[in-house]
């Protein structure tokens, strides 16, 4: 006795048997637990302490967040910063800055910081602490002038070189540990869109260590000139440009000028740039004077073309042409021409555009002696000096 199956059966059976095919462990969920902000910066400005840093736009595993918190802990001596430390909790948008302004102890107290984020209930770790001694309020920097030079904007100041800032005396911090990498693979991206810092920016130090876990309440502390204490201090005057309305950029030198003055040769033309100074006293951790006065000036073209060259007077037949070699000037807008009779000044007799480089003076009285000269002009309207006066009359 023969037995059928049936069709719907065995498509039933055949389809567990393709879906049972093994395709590997699954992974684990994505952690949406929050890394260690970076650019975490501690330092005093004038007379307050301030501390920054830069928000994750994601958690460790690429989860992109919509909103977080960086939360800053500081305190004196050394105090543990979890038991006894201060907290400043301050909202923040994925990848941006965030600068908050904390009040300068004594002169010659050693301050503690560090910094974490907070997302979706959850603490991340720890930025390593960052550690320096306060110091009086340097004198700020004062009659800062700002003046259009040739290649851009020549700035010059007075003020005091500080003398340098005292280390902190506190031992460096332990090995630091990084951050576990992520599960299934490398961090997913960010989601896009993180924009410029907000706020006024502040001047950048050298990089400090990577983040570490905050595990250990003694010993915390990074010491003033890198992890290990070693490296040259640096003081002198910070110089810091913005444009527009836009807030300030990080100092236009990397290092601190000994002397008082900067020429600016970068700044783009048809802005407005504002500048100040500050007074440092040391650059790792940072220690600067309140700002100088603001000087503000429109940045235009005010160099002038080169003077024509070539100039040649001909006679011809009632009048007397003024010949000249072409500017190459890239800007060139035309040129000038000048005339002076005897014992009277250049008075402007003509102009022409760029495609000639001739005039014809049809006024020339006969046997009257003139001096003729041609300048350039230029698209922002500066003219170049007059070139050598050539004579020439009428028969």
């Amino acid at each position: 006795m023969s037995r059928t199956r049936s069709p719907l059966l065995l498509g039933a059976v055949a389809a567990l048997a393709a879906g049972c095919g093994h395709r590997g462990d699954p992974l684990p969920p994505l952690r949406r637990t929050p890394p260690a902000p970076s650019e975490f910066r501690l330092a005093q400005r004038g007379d307050a302490l301030e501390v920054r840093a830069t928000a994750p736009a994601a958690s460790v595993d690429g989860i992109a967040y919509e909103t977080l918190t960086v939360e800053f802990l500081y305190a004196e001596g050394r105090q543990e910063l979890e038991k006894a430390g201060e907290r400043r909790a301050a909202p923040a948008l994925p990848g941006r800055r965030v600068v908050e302004t904390l009040p300068l102890p004594a002169p010659g107290a050693t301050v503690r910081a560090a910094a974490r984020v907070v997302a979706g209930g959850r603490r991340g770790q720890r930025t390593l602490t960052q550690a320096l001694v306060v110091q009086p309020p340097l004198e700020a920097p004062h009659d800062l002038a700002a003046v259009l030079a040739g290649d851009g904007v020549a700035l010059s100041w007075r003020g005091v070189r500080p003398k340098e800032a005292a280390p902190p005396a506190l031992p460096p911090t332990s090995t630091p540990t990084g951050v576990s990498p992520p599960r299934g693979g490398p961090p997913r991206p960010a989601t896009p869109g993180a924009g410029t810092p907000a706020g006024p920016a502040a001047p950048p130090v050298p990089p400090g260590a990577p983040a570490v876990p905050a595990t250990k309440a003694e010993g915390e502390a990074a010491a003033g000139t890198g992890p290990a204490g070693e490296g040259p201090r640096r003081r002198g005057f910070f110089v810091y440009r913005r444009l527009g309305g836009a807030a300030y950029d990080p100092p236009l030198v990397e290092e601190p000028l000994e002397q008082r003055s900067l020429n600016d040769t970068v700044v783009p033309q048809g802005e407005t740039a504002c500048y100040v100074v500050r007074a440092v006293a040391s650059t790792d951790p940072l220690v600067e004077s309140a700002p100088s006065n603001e000087a503000c000036v429109e940045v235009r073209d005010v160099v002038a073309p080169a003077t024509p060259a070539g100039l040649a007077v001909l006679p011809r037949e009632g009048a007397l042409e003024i010949l000249w070699s072409p500017s190459a000037e890239p800007d060139l807008t035309g040129y000038r021409v000048y005339r002076s009779a005897p014992g009277g000044a250049p008075e402007k007799v003509a102009e022409v555009g760029t495609t000639r480089a001739s005039w014809l003076d049809e006024t020339a009285r006969p046997g009257v002696v003139y001096g003729y000269a041609v300048s350039a002009l230029d698209r922002a309207g500066n003219e170049s000096a007059p070139s050598e006066s050539v004579e020439a009359s009428l028969p």
